[in-house]
């Protein structure tokens, strides 16, 4: 069996993915259950799950890439056949390309503005700028599937 790269980035990407759902779903559980029998929440949770939340988005997208899984909108797909919907197809994903590429610079400069001022988080006492480091290094991981994953007409995907 032959294994590539890009094979085990998604393996890699969809078990983070799967094991920051599992601690964000137990941490809300123990939170909830802490206030209520205990009337004592847990200090860090919203934290926590909020560092959950970003890095399986981030660590997910690297699927949803591949895959081309996106929500969008299709009601055009229909009516352009051939040419000239192969030009909307990659002008679609050209566009596509053009704003995540965005959004990994902006999550970079984010993770650069947070290191030089100093954030940390209140409970956790951790330096954001690394937590958002390793979201910028899933999102990289993320463009590079959205590279890989150009339209394919002959397949139905536009």
């Amino acid at each position: 069996m032959r294994i590539s790269l890009l094979n085990l980035m998604e393996y890699l990407c969809a078990k983070i993915s799967i094991l920051a759902l599992i601690v964000m779903s137990g941490i809300t559980f123990m939170d909830v259950f802490g206030r209520v029998v205990f009337n004592h929440p847990i200090g860090f949770s919203y934290e926590v799950v909020g560092i959950c939340l970003g890095v399986c988005f981030y660590s997910g997208l690297y699927h949803v890439h591949k895959k081309r899984k996106h929500v969008r909108i299709d009601l055009l797909e229909k009516l352009f056949r051939g040419k000239a919907g192969e030009v909307i197809a990659w002008f679609g994903y050209l566009v596509e390309l053009v704003f995540f590429s965005t959004l990994v610079y902006m999550v970079y400069k984010q993770m650069e503005e947070s290191r030089q001022f100093g954030d940390i988080f209140m409970f956790l006492g951790l330096d954001k700028w690394l937590v958002i480091a390793a979201m910028a290094v899933f999102a990289i991981i993320a463009l590079v599937s959205l590279v890989v994953a150009y339209p394919d007409r002959e397949n139905g995907e536009a």
